[in-house]
C-alpha cells in the first residue's frame, strides 16, 4: 500500500523488524492491575488498544477499531507519539475516516483487515486456513490479516511478521482471569462500559468461546512453526502463571456459545460471503 503522507506506511516494512527478539503483546483484562507501570521498559511490547494507558511507552501500539483510538488520542497526547500499527479501514469505518483520524499520528503501520477469515461466521474456526495463514506471513508473502472477534488476532500475525522469537501475552485472558466482575483493568474499566453500553460480557460463551479457541489454536500452531508462544494469566516475579486449557471443557463452552442463524443467512454465508471472505483472506 501506498500513501500520500509520509507518516503513514504499510504494516509490511515491519517484516522481521524485531528478528530474533521476544515480542510481548498486552491485553486490557484485570490482570494487567497487577503488572508494575515498568514491566514493558526493557522489552519490545505492542499494546492492544486500552492497554496503551497502563504501558504508554511500549515500543508499539495496535488498533483496529476507531473507537478505542479516538478515545486514546483524546485522553493521552503521547498516544500520536508512538508507532502505531492498525486495520486499514478500522473495524465499520471507511478508509477515509480511518486516515482522518489518525492523520496527527506520527507513523501509522497499515495492514488490510477482513474480519472472521476463512468463512465469514464467529466461532467457525479452520486450523488449515490459520496454519496456511501463518506460515504466509513468515514468508512476507501476506497482505491481508483478521481474526474471530479480537484485535488480539491480529495483532499476533504482526508479532510474526515481525520475526519474534517468542511470543508473550499479557492481559489477554478472554474472561479466562476474572476479578469481582471487572471486565479490564481498574484505571479503564468504566471508560470501557461508557465507549460500549450495552455491550455483550467477555463472560458469555457467544462472546469469548470463539476468541478462546483462536487464541489457543494460534499459539499451537506457532509452537509448530518454532516459535514459542507464554499465554500469561497474571503477573508473578516468575511469569509462571500461564494459561492452559482444557479440549474438553473447551468443546463444552463452544456448545453453550453456538448462535443459530436462519436457513437464509445459512445459505448466505455458505455460497457467497464464505467463499468471497476464504478468497479475499489468502491474500
Amino acid at each position: 500500500m501506498k500513501f500520500n503522507s509520509k507518516n503513514f506506511r504499510d504494516a509490511r516494512e515491519l517484516y522481521r523488524a524485531m528478528a530474533g527478539k521476544p515480542v510481548w503483546i498486552a491485553g486490557s483484562d484485570p490482570s494487567l492491575s497487577g503488572y508494575p507501570d515498568s514491566f514493558f521498559d526493557d522489552k519490545v511490547a505492542i499494546t492492544l488498544h486500552l492497554a496503551h494507558m497502563k504501558f504508554p511507552n511500549a515500543t508499539f501500539r495496535y488498533s483496529s477499531e476507531y473507537d478505542r483510538s479516538e478515545y486514546l488520542l483524546a485522553k493521552d497526547g503521547g498516544y500520536a507519539k508512538r508507532p502505531l500499527i492498525a486495520a486499514y479501514p478500522m473495524y465499520g469505518k471507511t478508509k477515509k475516516e480511518t486516515l482522518e483520524l489518525l492523520s496527527k499520528n506520527e507513523k501509522v503501520y497499515f495492514h488490510k483487515m477482513v474480519s472472521y477469515p476463512a468463512f465469514g461466521v464467529r466461532g467457525r474456526i479452520d486450523e488449515g486456513f490459520t496454519r496456511f495463514k501463518i506460515a504466509q506471513t513468515l514468508a512476507n508473502r501476506a497482505t491481508v490479516w483478521g481474526g474471530h472477534g479480537s484485535c488480539l488476532h491480529t495483532c499476533l500475525y504482526m508479532a510474526i511478521l515481525m520475526g519474534a522469537s517468542e511470543i508473550h501475552l499479557i492481559g489477554a485472558g478472554h474472561n479466562l482471569y476474572s476479578q469481582g466482575g471487572l471486565e479490564h483493568f481498574a484505571e479503564v474499566e468504566g471508560d470501557h462500559h461508557a465507549m460500549r453500553p450495552g455491550y455483550r460480557s467477555f463472560s458469555d460463551p457467544v462472546e469469548n468461546s470463539a476468541l478462546i479457541e483462536q487464541t489457543w489454536l494460534t499459539a499451537r500452531l506457532c509452537r509448530e512453526a518454532g516459535i514459542p508462544f507464554y499465554w500469561h494469566r497474571s503477573y508473578s516475579a516468575a511469569m509462571d502463571d500461564l494459561i492452559e486449557i482444557d479440549p474438553a471443557w473447551l468443546e463444552d463452552l463452544k456448545r453453550r456459545g453456538t448462535r443459530k442463524f436462519s436457513l437464509k443467512k445459512e445459505l448466505y454465508w455458505k455460497f457467497l460471503k464464505g467463499p468471497i471472505t476464504s478468497f479475499i483472506s489468502r491474500k
